[in-house]
């Protein structure tokens, strides 16, 4: 075997990226990993890229957009990050390794290894310590509580008391951190009293806003609705117009006060994200409604509901702002002929992901056909809908029948006028028993008789008088129209 064919694609990858120094178009640097490493793949191209993808983002490159890398120790080479000053950090003169470096630290380096410098490019004596701390992480605080020791709870820290105090750091000062090497894992620190940072605060909340948004971008245009922060991070941080210059909170920080997104120790996810350990320690979040004007409550909602893999078969719907989803579903009971004293039925509201046709799913809760449930008080204006905005609604959770719904407009009551009302619905477009037009007679089908079409291999429509005759028995569907 040759040479090229002994090394990994891991080894392939890091020996194309110490040939670059900039941004290099994907294509290009595929076909460069391909030299060190030749593939007998189907598309080995496509696997190459994958692979980028899945393993090495965050690692050794991340994506300056959807057809360019740049190496992270490129990337990160000057960047600059903030760490907020907290009482026991100043007391203690310790800058702990995480939050701090979390992200900015090169995959699986030592921390003995990490190399810390004055803003004279003087090293500083470092010890790595270990400090206690309450845990943060649900699973964290969930193991800690099953093992009883939620106080022994010990992060790991760079001991810089010596710095601190010729420093004078106190709490709510910042300590500013520039990459020098990221490869090699030197960073140079610079106090920032706590009166300087003030005055930049326009400036800070600035980059934050950026930083934010660049996360919440690359939220919206996940395959999931999670990133790994480790992939997220770095790749953010490469994107800012300016990450070598004045930086902004640190990137927890940002997350912590966007009301759009939160972070679990590990993943980014949206902000009504609850893991499955979330749901067993605090149980299924509650949605809360937004307040209600006597207006608001006044209005009538105007929504188009059809059957999520039919959409010829559609409703106009009008619903007062004041009634709730129990009522909402009481009316799309009636409208699509669903039993109304029988099953489950769930509605979530859809948000639009990025600018594609991908949305998420906020769960607004269940209703029960007796009007109770989780959902059932939500009011629809407090529901905050607008003019195109999109819920799904489910009736029985069993058979799972869909249906898409769309808020068409906001207009006020007619005089005299009851709600919640059908006002419009699709034209029928009838199917004909089968059984009385072979009889020369043409009757609207109102069945499908399950039985017999299982047994003759396609559908078998038959009128209200054909099953009671020929059907007796048998397991029928109603058709809807």
């Amino acid at each position: 075997m040759t040479q090229k064919e002994l090394i990994t694609r891991g080894e392939a990858v890091r020996q194309a990226l110490a040939q670059v120094d900039g941004p290099v178009p994907v294509k290009e640097f595929v076909q460069q990993v391909l030299t060190f490493r030749p593939s007998k793949a189907k598309n080995p191209a496509a696997s190459i890229r994958n692979y980028l993808r899945a393993e090495e983002v965050g690692r050794t490159l991340v994506y300056l957009d959807r057809q360019t890398i740049i190496p992270l120790r490129v990337a990160m080479k000057g960047v600059r990050f903030r760490a907020h000053v907290t009482r026991q950090m100043a007391s203690r003169g310790i800058l702990p390794v995480h939050p701090t470096f979390r992200c900015f630290l090169r995959y699986k380096i030592a921390l003995e290894d990490v190399r810390l410098f004055d803003v004279a490019g003087n090293p500083l004596p470092v010890r790595v310590v270990k400090m206690k701390a309450k845990p943060t992480d649900p699973l964290e605080v969930f193991l800690r509580m099953a093992l009883e020791d939620l106080e022994d709870f010990v992060v790991l820290a760079f001991d810089l008391s010596g710095w601190f105090r010729a420093n004078k750091v106190r709490r709510d000062d910042s300590i500013l951190v520039t990459i020098l090497d990221w490869e090699a894992g030197h960073f140079r620190l610079e106090h920032e009293p706590a009166r300087r940072r003030r005055r930049r605060q326009q400036e800070i909340e600035r980059k934050n806003q950026e930083l934010a948004d660049l996360l919440f971008e690359m939220l919206e245009s996940a395959q999931k609705e999670s990133l790994y922060a480790s992939q997220a991070v770095p790749t953010a941080y490469a994107r800012l117009s300016d990450p070598k210059g004045y930086p902004g909170d640190h990137w927890t920080e940002v997350i912590e006060r966007d009301p759009r997104m939160k972070w679990d120790g590990f993943a980014i996810h949206y902000s009504e994200y609850m893991s499955p350990l979330e749901q067993i320690l605090y149980g299924e979040k509650e949605v809360t409604e937004g307040p209600i004007t006597r207006a608001q409550a006044r209005q009538i909602y105007r929504f188009k509901a059809e059957l999520w893999h039919r959409a010829d078969i559609w409703r106009r719907i009008e619903i007062q702002g004041g009634q709730t989803l129990a009522d909402f579903d009481g009316i799309l009971r009636d409208a699509f002929e669903h039993d109304p004293f029988d099953h489950l039925s769930g509605f979530w509201k859809l948000v639009r992901r990025g600018r594609g046709n991908r949305f998420r799913e906020i769960d607004l809760g269940d209703i029960d056909p007796l009007g109770g449930g989780s959902g059932a008080g939500l009011h629809i204006a407090g529901l905050e809908l607008r003019p195109g905005d999109l819920l799904k609604y489910v009736y029985d959770f069993g058979d799972w029948i869909e249906h898409r719904i769309t808020l068409e407009e906001i207009v006020e009551p007619e005089p005299g006028g009851e709600y919640p009302r059908i006002i419009a619905r699709n034209k029928p477009r009838y199917r004909y028993c089968q059984s009385c037009q072979a009889k020369g007679r043409k009757r609207i089908a109102t069945w499908i008789c399950i039985e017999c079409s299982n047994k003759q291999g396609r559908e078998v429509l038959v009128c209200d008088e054909c099953l009671a005759a020929e059907h007796e028995g048998h397991f029928v569907e109603e058709i809807l129209y």
